[in-house]
């Protein structure tokens, strides 16, 4: 099984989702107002009512109203004295899906802040302090607390077509009650979670659609054989997991995600860099001025004036300069490179001009270059339109002087 399978990369899969999500958008950010409103209400309560079991069903009564749907497909709970609650992650919503069945605490991971950990429901074990310091607060917690604490062994969200590789801390704290999650959305069949998403993303999205449904089996609590490692009872446990959810078990790591995330993230970058650096020429050029009839008119004028100049370098001063005249005066100069698009013609051309017109001179003091009437008609057709240019650069000289940008 490849590993990107595992994970969604973008939350809307295909262009026919894409074009019903277009469709629904006016509704859907319609329904994320109206259930935000209802979202302060539930917020309220977890201030106002102690966390017990009637609060988590007020709670599921709640969030069913705002489109996400508990649904209890089995369980096959015992004794239900599991101090630790261990299931797969499916998004970043988990926690308080099986809040709503089994009041518990969820241990902050991420270092959120005091504010953010109270909107989210988890509770700061001092992950902020190391990963020894994490366990040992949790492991304190177990010891005196009624409330089971819930911990994801897989430590990252997936798509829920496989499990990860359990990490062994949770299956050293005693007896745990496993926990296995399934989730759709209906109508439209987009990702609940991505490869990047966070908790709050993945909520608006949830406010968004009409519904999404959570299915939870809560699976006999586990424990310890007496000759057993924790790695395999913790192998154990994800293998009758991964039967319950008829998915395969495999051998990538959290870690492995965040390599890929790395990768992905890589890439991506050297596509800019690599559009960056290529130059529009020609035929590109030109379809990007396609969308801007402005530009259009403006290269044309230049190109009225130097027509053997190309459009993709006059486009590309144009975009700097906004101004018809200066990128004829920064061409006529030197200051715009026509390398390698112009041929020696061109460049013989333009430095011939520039010899015969003495830039740093008053207009007034400019002269033209042929003062005689060539014999060959070919000469006189060369010395009218040299005349012609020098002509042009003499107004494009008193427009600058006008404007002070001499």
């Amino acid at each position: 099984m490849e590993m990107e399978s595992l994970f969604n990369i973008n939350r809307i899969p295909d262009s026919r989702i894409k074009l019903m999500t277009a469709l629904y958008f006016p509704f859907g950010v319609a329904l994320v107002i109206i259930r935000l409103f209802i979202t302060l209400h539930a917020l309220l309560v977890t201030c106002i009512l102690p966390k017990c079991a009637a609060t988590s069903l007020i709670l599921k009564t709640i969030f069913g109203i705002i489109g996400i749907q508990v649904v209890i497909q089995e369980d096959k709970r015992r004794d239900k004295s599991a101090k630790v609650i261990v299931s797969n992650h499916v998004s970043n919503l988990d926690h308080m899906i099986i809040d709503f069945i089994i009041a518990n605490i969820t241990p902050d991971i991420i270092g959120l802040s005091s504010c953010m950990q109270w909107l989210t429901g988890f509770k700061d074990f001092g992950s902020s302090k190391g990963a020894d310091i994490l366990e040992e607060n949790i492991k304190k917690f177990v010891r005196e607390s009624k409330f089971p604490v819930l911990l994801h062994p897989e430590k990252t969200t997936t798509n829920g077509t496989g499990l990860l590789k359990f990490m062994s801390f949770p299956f050293s704290l005693g007896k745990v009650q496993p926990v296995v999650l399934q989730v759709t959305r209906w109508p439209m069949t987009m990702a609940v979670t991505t490869l990047t998403s966070n908790i709050y993303q993945d909520f608006l999205w949830s406010l968004f659609v009409p519904y999404t449904i959570y299915k939870v089996k809560l699976l006999p609590e586990e424990e310890c054989g007496e000759e057993e490692s924790v790695e395999n009872f913790a192998e154990r446990v994800r293998g009758n997991m991964a039967e319950c959810l008829n998915v395969p078990l495999t051998e990538y790591t959290w870690s492995d995600k965040q390599d890929l995330v790395k990768r992905l993230e890589e890439a991506r970058k050297k596509e800019q860099q690599r559009s960056a650096r290529q130059r529009p020429t020609g035929n590109s050029a030109l379809h990007r001025t396609s969308s801007d009839p402005e530009l259009q008119r403006m290269i044309q004028q230049v190109q009225d004036v130097l027509p053997d100049i190309p459009a993709a370098v006059i486009l590309e001063d144009l975009e700097k300069t906004r101004e018809v005249d200066l990128t004829i005066t920064n061409i006529l100069e030197g200051k715009v490179s026509t390398e390698p698009q112009k041929n020696s013609q061109t460049s013989d051309k333009l430095s011939h001009i520039r010899k015969k017109i003495n830039v740093d001179m008053a207009p007034s003091q400019q002269k033209y270059g042929d003062t005689t009437f060539h014999p060959v008609a070919s000469n006189r057709m060369l010395s009218l339109e040299e005349r012609k240019q020098i002509m042009l650069e003499t107004a494009r000289q008193r427009y600058k002087e006008k404007h002070g940008l001499l």
